[in-house]
């Protein structure tokens, strides 16, 4: 018999869990493509800084102040392991292409 598999649920820094019946190979899956399709992860937003996700993490946090959905941005912060950074796509290539010149540049800060 099939062991079930926990994933988070809703936000996982609320501690929300389920369990569910899935094949282990299944399971990244349902993790990581987030349920509303404008809603991306950290490799998408990489690939639309043009950016490694160390570098890009060092740009979100000088902008923080603004991009931070609970002060009305467009990136949801991650709060530790297991929490990942979401990002809300539309607003985000806006972002990034108002700031060009800052995502471009090729060495981290």
């Amino acid at each position: 018999m099939q062991e079930p598999a926990v994933i988070p649920f809703g936000m996982p820094e609320k501690d929300g869990y389920v369990l569910i019946w899935a094949r282990k190979d299944k399971v990244n899956d349902l993790v990581n493509e987030p349920i509303d399709k404008d809603i991306k992860l950290m490799p998408w937003a990489c690939k639309v800084a043009g950016c490694s996700a160390p570098t890009l993490k060092k740009k979100l946090t000088r902008y923080r102040d603004v991009l931070d959905m609970d002060n009305g941005g467009c990136v949801r912060y991650s709060t530790g392991s297991g929490s990942p950074w979401k990002f809300s796509a539309p607003e985000f290539r806006d972002f990034v292409s108002k700031h060009k010149k800052e995502f471009m540049k090729s060495e981290e800060l």
